[in-house]
């Protein structure tokens, strides 16, 4: 019995070490469902920090962002089929309950929204939406980032 329970915690711990909010991640399953219901107009790609480490082994000692990454989720767009669930994540966003607004910049026809919502003690979640063109990335990363970090992982910056 104890041995149950202990499994059922450390599940559970594993549930809620992945840091993304609630919200986002029943958008991030329905995005699945549609998927699999045979819309090829959207992809979803979960990245675990582990995963992006072993592929990055360089950059991910030292202090660089790839080593304080536990996980990325993203959702993208090619085609206006997923257009009312872009709006929903897109509303999520920016409703304020969950996220804050970082950044939002507009350049040649791209714009790109930056969100944070606090994760822990020393953790956070960002929620970056890109669109362009009828196009969209939805990008959500967690881990002991801040917002120097998205804006060189955005634009080439890392430290």
């Amino acid at each position: 019995m104890r041995r149950l329970l202990l499994f059922v915690v450390a599940f559970l711990w594993c549930g809620f070490a992945m840091g993304q909010s609630k919200e986002f991640m029943e958008l991030y399953r329905k995005a699945g469902e549609v998927i699999k219901d045979g819309d090829t107009g959207m992809t979803t790609t979960e990245i675990s920090g582990k995963m992006l480490q072993e592929l990055l082994p360089a950059k991910a000692k030292g202090g660089h962002v790839v080593g304080r990454i536990d996980n990325i989720r993203q959702i993208k767009f090619d085609s206006s089929s997923g257009k009312g669930l872009y709006l929903q994540i897109d509303s999520l966003a920016a409703g304020g309950k969950v996220y804050e607004q970082m950044s939002v910049i507009n350049l040649d026809g791209q714009k790109v929204s930056v969100f944070k919502a606090p994760c822990g003690d020393a953790k956070s979640e960002y929620l970056i939406l890109i669109s362009k063109d009828g196009a969209a990335l939805v990008c959500d990363i967690v881990g002991t980032i801040n917002m120097k970090d998205i804006m060189g992982l955005l634009y080439g910056k890392q430290q």
